[in-house]
């Protein structure tokens, strides 16, 4: 009980004021008081919206009822039911995106069908009109009729239906980037029906979250680099509708031209040579479009890349020869939403000659499940565990109780140390260094106080090859890595992920060690 209490404590702490009272006006609410969805108001005026070429999204939908989402298939042989649980609430939620409006080769008809088949029991769909489905729903919806410069009476007047239940439900109760895309949502309410209300909410949440969400180096503070790349384009998608239509919003595009300049940059330094980012945090393929598309996109809508330096997101990068590194010595944040936040601290990927070496290992699920806690956990990133202990406490699916502060202690050109307070409560200390010179990477662990057991962990992307060449000596590819100060060292599998509920099996190195380890990797 007192464990559960302390967890509790160290979780509910950070929360802000705002999630805290909407959290219990928003449950008081729906039990008394629910937000019913209106039936037959007629849509005030609209503007037909242009915009400019946008990127296509995946391929989800497969003709017939037929979808493909999150690597998990279901055909729907009569009408669809959106409700649809047989995958978890997330199946559910990509299921009412409506996303695949955007995949190649979707047909007017075909949209229209689907965008029917949902208003035919508007009423009902429970987990579709959630604020944060309705968010994107709405944007994909206004996108889709843009394209194709149809806005049937029914649609329109549905999508009016629609922001008027947004409208009651921002997420205040979560923050974080669920109320930035509330924001954006209500930015293309706001142009597309020419609405005050919609209007000034959308002012109200945009200048405040883009101010507070959007990093001095660029980053999202999520410092997922995969939903940087997702808010990325809903921000270029934003100014795409504020340049192409009429509006009263001119303060707002000032701010999005300065975000959007300011995330370009953070991608493109986060970029390695083939196009690749790396997957730190609550990361995976097949969400987010590969940074190159992003980067054309804001490129088209007049973005370019300035160079920068990598401060506030705790990110650092540095290039030697053939070399690539990625380290992460930033905080779990934001510290009142770390939803999307691992035990990764001072973790680090590898890349050779454009190839990846060393991976983070990514994610498969968001469900509240042993296997969410183990992608979260210590021992599924590139760093140090002490005593079996996590650095954090990663919790519920979502929820981070005690958390670990970093403390950068060298960053100059080539090297980077840092440690972080992860493992105070069992007195120890984990301090690492890189080196990265000359073709080479020397990392530098030292743990301090009562330390019964030591482990680095190195995870090899599912197509490199390993071989012990000696005790202590790996050959990796044409990279040589090699242990000093080590007790033992054992080549183990594990699962890879190649998307939400897509693994493949790919190789580990677990490293045992006393108070000092040193680890070399060199070319062959």
């Amino acid at each position: 009980m007192l464990k559960k209490l302390n967890r509790y404590y160290h979780t509910l702490k950070h929360l802000k004021p705002i999630q805290i009272r909407y959290q219990v006006w928003y449950r008081v609410r729906d039990r008394f008081f629910p937000v019913e969805v209106p039936d037959g108001l007629k849509a005030p005026e609209f503007q037909e919206v242009k915009l400019k070429p946008f990127p296509k999204q995946f391929e989800h939908y497969l003709e017939d009822g037929h979808f493909s989402l999150l690597h998990q298939e279901h055909t729907f042989n009569e009408s669809i039911n959106w409700n649809y649980s047989g995958y978890g609430k997330l199946w559910t939620y990509h299921l009412n995106y409506f996303d695949y409006l955007h995949q190649p080769g979707m047909r007017w008809e075909t949209g229209k069908e689907l965008m029917d088949d949902f208003l035919a029991d508007i009423q009902n769909r429970m987990d579709g009109m959630e604020p944060y489905p309705i968010s994107l729903r709405t944007i994909n919806w206004i996108k889709f009729l843009a394209v194709h410069q149809r806005f049937p009476q029914h649609i329109v007047e549905s999508l009016h239906v629609q922001y008027l239940v947004l409208t009651k439900k921002p997420e205040y109760h979560l923050l974080g980037n669920h109320l930035l895309e509330n924001g954006f949502s209500l930015l293309f309410g706001a142009v597309f029906f020419q609405d005050e209300k919609l209007t000034q909410l959308a002012k109200k949440i945009l200048s405040r979250e883009l101010n507070e969400q959007i990093l001095e180096d660029g980053a999202h503070f999520e410092l997922s680099p995969m939903y940087h790349t997702i808010l990325l384009q809903r921000a270029l998608d934003g100014y795409n509708l504020l340049i192409n239509n009429n509006h009263d919003l001119k303060e707002m595009q000032n701010l999005l031209e300065q975000k959007i300049q300011l995330m370009v940059n953070w991608l493109d330094t986060m970029q390695f040579r083939n196009g690749d980012i790396p997957m730190f945090n609550d990361s995976t393929h097949g969400q987010a479009l590969d940074p190159k598309t992003i980067l054309d996109y804001a490129k088209r809508l007049g973005f370019s890349p300035e160079p920068i330096k990598l401060t506030e997101s705790g990110y650092r990068k540095f290039e030697s020869g053939d070399f690539e590194m990625e380290a992460d010595v930033g905080s779990v944040g934001p510290s009142y939403q770390p939803g999307h936040a691992h035990c990764d601290m001072l973790s680090f990927v590898l890349y050779h000659k454009g190839k990846p070496v060393i991976v983070d290992r990514e994610i498969s699920t968001y469900e509240k499940n042993s296997r969410r806690e183990e992608e979260r956990g210590t021992a599924s990133h590139n760093t140090v565990m002490i005593n079996g202990e996590e650095q954090s406490d990663v919790w519920g699916g979502f929820r981070v109780g005690r958390r670990a502060i970093p403390e950068i202690l060298e960053d100059l050109e080539g090297v980077l140390s840092a440690t972080h307070t992860g493992y105070e409560h069992i007195g120890c200390k984990h301090r690492r260094k890189w080196t990265i010179e000359d073709g080479s990477l020397q990392i530098e662990d030292l743990v301090d106080g009562d330390v019964k057991r030591a482990e680095a962990w190195f995870h090899f992307h599912p197509e490199v090859v390993v071989r012990e060449l000696d005790r202590g000596t790996f050959h990796i590819e044409n990279l040589i890595l090699a242990l000093d100060g080590f007790r033992s060292a054992e080549i183990e599998s594990y699962e890879y992920c190649l998307g939400f509920n897509k693994k493949t099996e790919a190789l580990r190195l677990r490293v045992v060690f006393g108070d000092r380890l040193k680890t070399v990797i060199s070319k062959g």
